[in-house]
């Protein structure tokens, strides 16, 4: 994360937009380490994306929904939703995460 940017736990949902932006632009940054070649030799070798699952997990955006309470970042639907659309425009493949942050959400 750069020094400019807002960590992901600082996000207020006060300033929806914003907050929105800054959320998409940080994932965007994140997946972009991730180039079209990665994906596609997953792809081929019909392969589950460990490092990019571990790379959201380690900034935790995986965690969205979980209340931070319990270690989590305790963002919403609409968030998580962004997250998962941005990791899709970037030319990643969301289903590898989808399940760990939704069914987390609702435990």
């Amino acid at each position: 994360m750069s020094e400019t940017s807002i960590p992901v736990k600082d996000i207020a949902v006060k300033d929806n937009e914003r907050a929105h932006e800054e959320l998409r632009t940080q994932v965007r940054k994140l997946c972009q380490t991730f180039d079209d070649e990665y994906w596609r030799r997953y792809d081929r070798e019909r392969a589950y994306p460990e490092e990019f699952v571990q790379a959201l997990t380690e900034v935790g955006y995986l965690s969205a929904l979980i209340p931070t309470e319990y270690g989590g970042l305790g963002l919403g639907i609409t968030e998580a939703s962004i997250i998962m659309q941005e990791i899709n425009r970037s030319g990643g493949h969301s289903a590898a995460c989808h399940a760990q942050m939704y069914t987390m959400g609702a435990l």
